[in-house]
């Protein structure tokens, strides 16, 4: 007689339905928070992979979708998403991507509210001397939730030198100019925002460089006629690149001269001085 080992047998099941669950046909959000129809254009490109899917949705009152086809496939892989309808509370709808191949259905809630607040974000307060940092404004509603895109929304940002009189120790680069440019033709939203940029007006992405050492404010502000008292600021201190060589820890003995190698990197080039210590 042959004994199972029921445990080994209904994991081993499961794992099995989770691979196939992962493998199979899915989308990158099922849960999306969008503003109202602004004075411009919010869309949100809703990503889906392992499928060809077509694109259906309730409520097409509040909410459009417009499927993006693959030239090589003719599946449809993506979908713009834009609420249409001005704010009158907030709303919920969702959006069902059905793969034509398997048959599956994957339901996306979709949520529309107005915005409670702004903020900047950044990964650090701190960036080097030539170095570039990049700022997003993020949006949430009044329960904290962020929103999923503002891509599309105009505002006003403004570097302000902490004292009055003082020299910028920033500078803005526009996107075309920075880094994130270089996406191979893939850039998505980015292509909306360098458009904004271009025509002298900014987009919720914003590039700066350190040129200057010090401490410096950087301000923005939504141009929205109903919403025009949102608005942030950050303080972003810009320093030199510095390191030591030898790299700590350094175990020595008492008495001994140790050398070490100041380094500053300045327009991607390093610079060295040599630093003495006698350790008692």
């Amino acid at each position: 007689m042959v004994r199972l080992n029921f445990s080994v047998f209904f994991a081993g099941v499961l794992l099995f339905a989770v691979a196939e669950s992962i493998s199979g046909p899915h989308v990158a959000d099922v849960n999306i928070l969008l503003p109202p129809k602004m004075t411009q254009p919010v869309e949100y490109r809703l990503q889906g992979t392992d499928g060809c899917f077509k694109w259906s949705w309730d409520h097409h009152d509040i909410l459009s979708v417009s499927p993006e086809y693959n030239e090589s496939s003719h599946c449809s892989t993506s979908a713009r998403l834009r609420s249409i309808a001005p704010y009158t509370g907030r709303k919920e709808t969702a959006v069902y991507a059905a793969d034509v191949l398997t048959g599956i259905v994957i339901r996306c809630k979709v949520y529309i509210d107005i915005f409670s607040r702004i903020q900047i974000f950044h990964n650090s307060v701190k960036l080097d001397l030539d170095g570039l940092a990049t700022l997003r404004v993020r949006a949430f509603d009044s329960e904290e939730n962020v929103f999923s895109s503002l891509v599309g929304l105009r505002f006003i940002w403004k570097l302000i030198p902490e004292s009055d009189g003082s020299l910028h120790n920033l500078a803005h680069v526009p996107l075309s100019d920075s880094p994130l440019s270089d996406c191979g033709g893939f850039c998505g939203d980015l292509d909306i925002q360098i458009k904004l940029e271009d025509s002298g007006e900014f987009s919720d992405l914003f590039v700066v460089k350190g040129i200057g050492i010090g401490r410096e404010v950087v301000s923005v502000h939504l141009l929205e006629p109903l919403l025009g008292h949102m608005d942030d600021k950050i303080a972003l201190t810009v320093a030199e690149a510095m390191s030591l060589e030898p790299p700590s820890p350094v175990l020595v003995v008492v008495g001994a001269l140790v050398q070490y190698t100041l380094k500053v990197i300045r327009g991607g080039i390093p610079q060295g001085s040599f630093l003495s210590y006698f350790l008692a």
